[in-house]
């Protein structure tokens, strides 16, 4: 059992802050800016003389339950208790000026008591001891406190299922939060657009990271993104994978239309505005029966081309003699309005509903006389 006292420092500080064989206790812990008592067996903190210039404690890897008597230190920027056997995060409102705070490997069930710490941009709470079932939980009014100065925070191993009590965290740099519990990327997704300044996330070794295109999705709703689950993101694949994305919602668009004009009925043969004029209902009602006839296709086809090897004097002067050809139209209940139109190369005439092309233009007759 080892507790840490002025005597204590005083007789072992290493390196060259060793005090001088001529000096009071009290003047050297004044000129203190480094304690390095790390592995050194310390269970606990006992009440030191004001150290004014100390800015850096070092007291990891020891087996300290309690934090305590912290408060001599008014400009302590950066303390580091990790691996030890702390269970409250406490007794840290005199250092107002911590900037760095490391709690990693402890037994802290709640991240509270920092409201006070409004320079504290870095924290590290990262694989604690929690009992079995138990998650690490955040204090909301600390997380509040915290939101306009924290910047990287590690909460990795600490069962969480859930970061959404973190989307209040405007300025987040780098999220560290693997080996945990969370599912739902949906949640993480929506989490990115809060934290417009995120450049580095580890949320690998959760559940989700074996969803469909998990790691697309992150890269294309976050554009700071630089690192993600210690990849870089380079310029070329977060390019591709934007044109992915706007192809793919350029692509549901289309479909989206499509569905809409079949649910609402916009068939313009069955819409009745759309054909309401006679002559626009004969038109879609002609595409169709071609369109739906490739016999009668086919037979036009060779007609004219039959026609145009007579023009080229490509047929024998037997076949040009019998070259007057009749075609077989299928009947049509539209044939009215061919007979009532006027044509300038050919007239149709109805017999039988069997119609017959015969032609009127001179240098056509000649073919057939």
């Amino acid at each position: 059992m080892v507790k840490l006292t002025s005597d204590l420092i005083a007789k072992q500080t290493p390196g060259h802050n060793k005090r001088r064989a001529d000096e009071t206790v009290e003047h050297y812990l004044s000129r203190l800016t480094h304690l390095p008592f790390q592995n050194r067996g310390i269970d606990s903190i006992d009440v030191i003389p004001p150290c004014r210039l100390l800015t850096v404690i070092y007291l990891y890897d020891n087996i300290i339950n309690k934090i305590e008597n912290i408060n001599f230190a008014e400009n302590l920027t950066h303390l580091y208790l990790q691996n030890n056997r702390i269970q409250k995060l406490e007794n840290l409102d005199y250092c107002s000026k911590l900037q760095k705070l490391y709690i990693g490997g402890n037994q802290i069930q709640v991240l509270e008591g920092l409201d006070k710490c409004i320079y504290l941009t870095e924290i590290y709470a990262e694989n604690q001891h929690l009992p079995e079932g138990e998650k690490l939980v955040f204090e909301p009014r600390t997380l509040q406190c915290l939101s306009n100065v924290l910047e990287i925070l590690n909460v990795s191993g600490n069962n969480l299922d859930s970061l959404v009590e973190l989307g209040c965290l405007e300025k987040l740099q780098e999220l560290t939060a693997n080996n945990n519990n969370l599912e739902n990327l949906r949640e993480l997704v929506q989490l990115l657009s809060m934290w417009p300044h995120l450049k580095r996330l580890d949320t690998s070794r959760n559940p989700m990271c074996s969803k469909s295109r998990y790691r697309e999705r992150l890269i294309v709703v976050s554009t700071t993104l630089e690192m993600l689950d210690g990849k870089q993101i380079t310029d070329n694949s977060r390019q591709f994978l934007m044109s992915w994305k706007a192809s793919r919602e350029a692509q549901q668009i289309r479909e989206k239309s499509k569905s809409d004009l079949r649910n609402n009925g916009s068939d313009p043969l069955s819409n009745g505005v759309a054909t309401s004029h006679p002559n626009i209902r004969f038109t879609f009602a002609l595409a169709r029966s071609m369109t739906l006839h490739p016999a009668t296709d086919y037979r036009r086809n060779v007609f004219k081309a039959d026609v145009g090897l007579i023009r080229k004097s490509q047929y024998p002067i037997e076949v040009v003699d019998n070259a007057q050809r009749t075609t077989a139209v299928r009947k049509d209940k539209h044939s009215g309005f061919l007979t009532s139109n006027n044509f300038n190369s050919t007239e149709i005439t109805n017999s039988n509903h069997n119609h017959t092309i015969s032609f009127h233009d001179p240098t056509q007759q000649a073919f057939f006389k």
